[in-house]
């Protein structure tokens, strides 16, 4: 069946999505985030680089769980968590590095709709939301042992930024009789998707942890971090993430 525009357009009232009816445009806050924190990030790196002393610079993955208040039921829910991460060369006698991640969470998907007669014409809209939860850190971290040991512990802080995101489908279709052959019904189809960002913003952060050494490059990693002050828009992000992964340093 021939794609046209939906003749019955007029006579739907917009669904009342829990979660995009909080979406707003995130272009001007990621803007402002990649102006004025990005330059900051880099800056840092490049001190922690160039001081002589530690071990180099690292490329680290963690996977885990996360504990957050999900988006669709307000009720607490754990979540798979993914994490990227580069590391700074240790300095200061081996006692301090920087560590920039990337990482998120799919928070679920959901699905709604309607359908239903309307002046001759049958009416179905079908919404499908898939909410993930992004974010980018900078820690500051301290070895109170140094490098020395087969296990490092070590406690950390620092700052990130989030974004919510609902990537989204609506699909629509009109039903109506065939005016030139009764008893005859044509269905005409029409779908949007997109992804909006309905919430985002800065929030700190706290982390403690343990390396263990695997020959001279290799580390294995377990941590715990916990998010504050992680919300937007009527949402509340904060709360335990438990990590497990490898680094491997230069």
């Amino acid at each position: 069946m021939a794609q046209t525009e939906s003749i019955n357009r007029r006579w739907q009232k917009p669904k009342q999505n829990p979660v995009r009816s909080f979406s707003k445009d995130g272009v001007v806050a990621i803007n402002l985030f990649r102006i004025g924190i990005c330059p900051a990030i880099v800056l840092l790196f490049w001190a922690a680089t160039c001081t002589a002393g530690g071990s180099g610079p690292g490329l680290g993955i963690k996977v885990g769980a996360q504990t957050v208040e999900s988006p669709i039921d307000l009720e607490k829910t754990t979540r798979a968590r993914y994490e990227l991460e580069v590391t700074s060369r240790r300095f200061c006698a081996n006692h301090f590095d920087f560590a920039l991640t990337f990482g998120g969470s799919s928070l679920g998907s959901f699905t709604d709709g309607y359908a239903g007669w309307d002046d001759g014409v049958f009416i179905e809209d079908t919404f499908t939301d898939d909410l993930y939860l992004l974010d980018l850190r900078l820690a500051a971290r301290l070895y109170p042992f140094g490098a020395g040991g087969g296990v490092r512990p070590y406690v950390g802080a620092g700052i990130g930024y989030f974004w919510f995101l609902d990537s989204w489908e609506d699909e629509y279709s009109d039903t109506v009789e065939n005016p030139d052959f009764p008893g005859v019904f044509d269905t005409f189809t029409e779908s949007e998707e997109g992804t909006d960002t309905v919430a985002n913003g800065f929030f700190t952060f706290v982390a403690a942890g343990l390396t263990m050494p695997i020959g001279s490059n290799f580390e294995l990693l377990f941590e715990l971090e916990y998010d504050f002050d992680k919300q937007d828009s009527g949402f509340d992000f904060g709360g335990p993430a438990y990590m497990f992964g490898c680094r491997f340093r230069f």
